[in-house]
């Protein structure tokens, strides 16, 4: 058979039409291979269905066309298109709006630094020297550069606005970060925009990867800041009794109680010795004795210690022997701490299943939405699988909180 286009044209004999079609009809009772081996022939043969094995004479081949006609793209493609046209948009948005918040710094910084100059050198005629020696620039922990001195600066306004100062610098103490409450701000914000960039592009564009890596970019620093803080009042609490002891000794031998607190120091055991570095400086400033430990108290948070300082007021007012008085507390606190240790123990396994019930749903939700979206993608969408988040997020809250209350034991 000789073939030309997509039409079909005469052979030379029959012989050679039969040694050609009768393979091809021995397999005519098993279509789906029939349809595979004729595909690159782009032919078609109507065969009849009662015939069990067909023979030469039946088969008829047709024309078809040689171009297949193209299929029209189903609409759900062409809204997946549209989808994942509008979250590359959103990600070039994040990207133009980072670049803008960074240039909007640098200028600021370089406006304010010309104002001040113009300032100094009108002021200058006024002064002895006649010429005002240039001032060092704001040192921050984050660098000198412009940027993270104007980030600083406007952070500072913020905090200072909303009252956060204190409260956010009794925490950083406490968990001995060296950062300004205008610092930490600024890494918090640096980093949630940093991970809500990355899973965006890890996400492939996905708007609900940003929003995950905001969140997590926002809660990584207050949850490293937690950690930190009760890792420390952990550390001091262990260490109080034995400074107790120190300090009764001294006080035994004759010493007062800012040397007592300075052979504290001098034992440089971390953190009791920077905190009572802290207080003895205060102290030589003017504070009270008392009032510079209560700081310890706060900064800690340690209520066993806010009995101490209480112990200590009450022999400045009334008298009495102080170092026996810190004798007995010291021997009261380490029965608490060996009591506390034993619950820690008989209440490690619980704690365990409550971390592991707890972050596992959310860890695997992550390695979800940045690895197979589409998978999790009704769960975002469709209504039932918004109604189901939210009752998944109501239980997983439940269970953390009781749980949480189940393995914590007050001593």
């Amino acid at each position: 058979m000789k073939r030309a286009g997509a039409l079909t044209t005469g052979v030379a004999s029959s012989a050679l039409l039969l040694a050609v079609f009768i393979p091809i009809g021995l397999t005519a009772a098993r279509p789906a291979h029939l349809s595979s081996t004729l595909a690159s022939a782009n032919l078609t043969f109507v065969i009849p269905a009662a015939t069990s094995s067909a023979s030469p004479s039946t088969l008829a081949p047709t024309a078809q066309p040689a171009a297949a006609q193209p299929l029209a793209a189903p609409a759900s493609k062409k809204g997946e298109h549209a989808n994942r046209a509008l979250e590359v948009f959103g990600l070039l948005a994040i990207f133009v709006g980072i670049a803008g918040f960074l240039a909007a710094l640098a200028l600021n910084s370089s406006v304010i630094d010309a104002r001040d100059s113009r300032v100094r050198r009108r002021l200058s005629f006024y002064t002895l020297t006649g010429r005002a020696s240039r001032t060092e620039p704001l040192s921050t922990a984050l660098g000198d550069s412009s940027v993270a001195r104007s980030a600083v600066q406007i952070a500072g306004r913020l905090v200072g606005s909303r009252d956060l100062d204190v409260r956010l610098g009794r925490r950083l103490d406490g968990a001995g970060v060296p950062l300004k409450p205008a610092e930490w701000i600024v890494v918090q914000v640096a980093s949630a925009a940093v991970l809500a960039v990355l899973f965006g592009l890890l996400g492939g564009g996905s708007a609900v990867a940003a929003v995950l890596g905001l969140l997590i970019g926002v809660g990584v620093p207050i949850g490293y800041l937690v950690i930190k803080e009760g890792r420390r009042s952990t550390a001091f609490l262990e260490q109080l009794p034995d400074t107790l002891q120190l300090i009764a000794g001294s006080l035994t031998v004759g010493h007062s109680l800012a040397q007592a607190m300075d052979a504290v120091v001098r034992e440089e055991r971390q953190p009791v010795s920077i905190e009572f570095n802290r207080a003895l400086v205060e102290t030589r400033l003017g504070m009270p004795v008392e009032d510079a430990l209560e700081g310890i108290s706060s900064r800690m948070d340690s209520q066993d210690f806010a009995w101490i300082v209480m112990a200590i007021r009450i022999q400045r007012e009334v008298g009495g022997n102080l170092a026996e008085i810190l004798t007995t507390v010291a021997a009261t606190i380490r029965e608490r701490e060996r009591l506390r240790r034993q619950v820690r123990g008989l209440s490690a396994e619980g704690r365990l299943s409550a971390w592991i019930l707890g972050g596992l749903p959310p860890i695997f939700a992550t390695y979800l939405i940045l690895v197979r979206p589409t998978y999790i993608k009704p769960l975002f969408t469709d209504p039932i699988g918004v109604a189901l988040l939210a009752v998944m997020i109501v239980l997983m809250v439940t269970g953390v909180l009781w749980l949480s209350r189940i393995v914590k034991v007050e001593v």
